[in-house]
């Protein structure tokens, strides 16, 4: 018996100076496993000790020898203990500012179409659309950045037409050319009573969509009815918005956004510069573990600053999602739709339009995705009403690219419809890729 608290003394005593490490963390590491390893030999010499005692033998030799382990482990811990410079451990050992940079990711959209008019001029056209360079970073623990760069060239619409030309069919662009800051906002998380708040330049919370990047739409372009209430690009403006806490009635979770911004979207405030100011409320319906339901209306009011153009839009949005838990990534189901109405008074002068759509998704496996679209559009213009079906195959060959098929079916109210076939190719890199906002 004498022999093994020996053993065991000399063991313990060997861990006592602690060896120096290279990183102050495995010298934590290797602190916790001697006082561990310690711990378990002395409750096994422990154990032996009562043995000891209930046999009725002299326990004096090994009841001193355990103090005297006992000791030596204490010892063992303390010189562990300070050989770990706690003050060192909260300095950054990086030897470049790589930790510093704010992460960064690219993606590219490049779109080829072959167009059949109604005038039979068959058009074949490649368009690098887009490439979005994203910056974002964590600012410090309650504030966080994120900036979208981008370089556009525009991509036409067959058969879309602009407004002035006098009912001479045209094309519309989707997306401004050349480079600019797409959203650039800073917003805080963490606050009292989980109030969400940002300021900057940013896509604003109308509808479904429009907080969606264009790389990220379920089909290659926009709906008619946000091209031509909400402009090529969406509805993005700088200011500030505040998300109020969610509440419940019942099975339901309610949401409210107020939003006050400078009034430089073209097509509602012809970049008058005014205030515009835009408030949302949103209900989601948990139905069940695989579908929920989730309703939405928003309003959107501003004015130029002489106040000769007043223009005022309401959104009705609608979205049923169903996917199987545990198998969202390859099953899933989405229908979703939103109407428009639009109010524009211009020196006296009142205009209206109204238009929606409505979407159909269905995903049949992790890297297959099947879409429709149907549009519905009368603008504020004197216009015929445009209808527009949108099928569409979306194949991921990684989660980097992606590849989608579309047709385009165009037609105005007592005239030929244009038709459209698209090949899309996006693809992305960084940490952020293909991120929806």
């Amino acid at each position: 018996m004498r022999t093994r608290i020996c053993a065991l003394t000399l063991f313990a005593v060997s861990f006592a100076p602690a060896t120096s490490l290279a990183q102050e963390a495995t010298r934590a590491d290797s602190l916790e496993q001697i006082v561990r390893a310690l711990r378990t030999r002395l409750d096994s010499l422990e154990r032996v000790l009562q043995q000891l005692i209930r046999q009725g033998q002299d326990t004096t030799r090994a009841t001193d020898e355990l103090a005297a382990l006992r000791a030596a482990a204490q010892a063992a811990a303390q010189q562990a203990q300070a050989d770990v410079d706690t003050t060192a451990a909260q300095v950054s050992r990086t030897r470049n500012l790589s930790g510093l940079n704010p992460e960064i990711s690219v993606t590219g959209d490049v779109v080829g179409s072959f167009t059949g008019p109604a005038d039979e001029r068959n058009r074949l056209g490649v368009t690098p659309r887009e490439f979005e360079f994203s910056f974002q970073s964590a600012l410090d623990p309650y504030t966080r950045t994120k900036i979208f760069a981008a370089y556009e060239e525009e991509f036409p619409i067959a058969g879309f037409p602009e407004a002035g030309d006098e009912g001479v069919e045209a094309e519309t662009g989707h997306g401004h050319g050349g480079f600019h800051v797409e959203e650039a906002y800073a917003y805080w998380v963490g606050l009292p009573g989980s109030i969400g708040l940002k300021a900057g330049k940013f896509r604003q919370e109308i509808g479904l969509y429009n907080r969606w990047h264009t790389h990220a739409l379920w089909e290659v372009d926009r709906p008619l009815p946000t091209v031509i209430f909400l402009g090529e690009d969406g509805l993005i403006q700088p200011g500030i918005g505040l998300t109020l806490p969610s509440f419940s009635t019942g099975p339901a979770t309610q949401t409210i956004t107020l939003e006050a911004t400078a009034a430089s979207n073209e097509a509602m405030f012809e970049d008058g510069g005014d205030m515009s100011f835009l408030g949302r409320f949103q209900s989601f319906w948990d139905l069940s573990p695989s579908a929920y339901v989730q309703f939405g209306t928003t309003g959107v009011y501003g004015e130029n600053k002489d106040a000769s153009l007043q223009s005022g839009l309401l959104g009705l949005d609608f979205a049923f999602r169903w996917a199987p838990p545990n198998r969202a990534l390859y099953r899933a189901f989405h229908f979703k739709g939103e109407w428009y109405f639009s109010k524009k008074d211009e020196a006296g002068a009142q205009a209206t339009g109204s238009g929606g759509y409505a979407q159909l998704n269905y995903r049949v496996n992790r890297r297959l995705t099947l879409g429709a679209r149907g549009d519905y559009l009368h603008s504020t213009e004197d216009e015929p009403a445009i209808h527009q079906i949108v099928p569409s195959i979306t194949w991921w060959q990684s989660e980097w690219l992606y590849l989608r098929l579309q047709y385009d079916y165009l037609r105005h109210a007592g005239e030929s419809a244009n038709h459209t076939a698209l090949l899309q190719l996006v693809w992305a890199m960084g940490p952020h890729k293909h991120e929806s906002y």
